[in-house]
């Protein structure tokens, strides 16, 4: 009887002790977003989260914090550097200041569609480029996510170059010398606020991606969106600590290289769906599409070479990344850029 007991008690510590080890093997990875759970980047990110779980059998959890949770917004990057924070899913131009390098991939008119832009990073030697220019800083680049159309959302047509000249639109960052490559002027406006700017006349249009127009009610104080986009489609990125990869094993760095791979493939796949469906619900708003010819479109273009050159001299890697694009216009439509 005694003997029955000592079985049963050992056989009980082991079970403990096993339990006890798998949850101690679990590894969870902070990534911090740059936009909220709902938007499309945001559920991009939770199914990156899923799709690690699910790779590596629950042994690596990643933990989404959205904006305003523990890391400040303009902390984020130089946590993942320092590894105080594993990852970050989101634009990487909001550290442009430390990754110049970011500005090539929102050069206007880079790429025709979600297709064609896949292309040029997976099989032009893009993202290797910016995994090189990320390496650097100690952080690894996973991947690129689609974050869909962007462009001019206007309350005025735009057919010709001169139609924004003079205009005020609400633009940002590299936006702003888009903007005022093009002849208008630049309004920095937080996005909450763009809104009641559009409405109370301070400004005459936006530069934001066309899903808005219905997220955020554009088409109360907007009456186009035009076409074509000036990125389509914009894209962000996913990055990681080098400390927090290193620190899994092959087998875990593995299958995070392929949830970000899963998750690049997935925001692709329903970018040019999405835009559809977001030019569906304007046109039901009464917000009308004005489009520039392929004769207008040369202007804008020369227009805008200036801000290439420009974004080519930033570093080594800049060069690289305008290179890559500018062969690819070269090649697929014969465009010198």
């Amino acid at each position: 009887m005694f003997r029955k007991a000592v079985i049963v008690l050992i056989a009980a510590i082991a079970l403990v002790l096993s339990f006890q080890m798998q949850v101690q093997a679990q590894t969870v990875l902070r990534f911090q977003c740059a936009y909220p759970e709902k938007a499309h980047s945001g559920q991009t990110t939770l199914f990156f989260a899923d799709e690690v779980a699910k790779l590596t059998n629950n042994q690596v959890q990643v933990k989404v914090l959205w904006p305003g949770k523990d890391v400040k917004m303009g902390e984020a990057f130089d946590a993942v550097c320092q590894g105080d924070l594993d990852g970050y899913s989101g634009s990487l131009l909001y550290f442009a200041a430390k990754v110049p390098e970011v500005n090539c991939q929102w050069l206007p008119f880079n790429w025709a569609n979600a297709a064609d832009a896949k292309n040029v990073l997976l099989n032009k030697g893009y993202m290797q480029v910016m995994a090189e220019a990320v390496a650097g800083h100690g952080a690894t680049y996973l991947g690129a996510l689609s974050v869909c159309s962007m462009g001019f959302l206007t309350k005025f047509p735009v057919e010709k170059l001169a139609d924004l000249k003079g205009k005020k639109i609400r633009a940002v960052g590299m936006e702003a010398k888009i903007v005022g490559a093009l002849g208008a002027t630049a309004v920095d406006t937080p996005p909450p606020d763009q809104h009641a700017a559009l409405k109370e006349g301070r400004v005459d249009g936006t530069d934001f991606p066309w899903y808005t127009i219905e997220q955020y009610k554009f088409y109360e104080v907007l009456n186009y969106v035009v076409k074509p986009a000036l990125h389509t489609p914009g894209i962000v990125e996913l990055i990681i600590s080098t400390k927090s990869l290193k620190a899994l094993t092959p087998q875990q760095q593995q299958a995070i290289q392929q949830a970000a791979r899963n998750a690049m493939e997935r925001s692709f796949a329903q970018s040019d769906q999405l835009d559809t469906e977001a030019l569906r619900k304007a046109e039901e708003r009464g917000v009308k599409a004005s489009t520039i010819s392929e004769f207008q479109l040369v202007k804008f273009r020369a227009a805008m070479r200036p801000l290439w050159q420009a974004e080519a001299k930033k570093s080594e890697y800049s060069a690289k990344l305008v290179q890559i694009l500018r062969d690819h216009l070269r090649s697929s439509l014969g465009i010198e850029q």
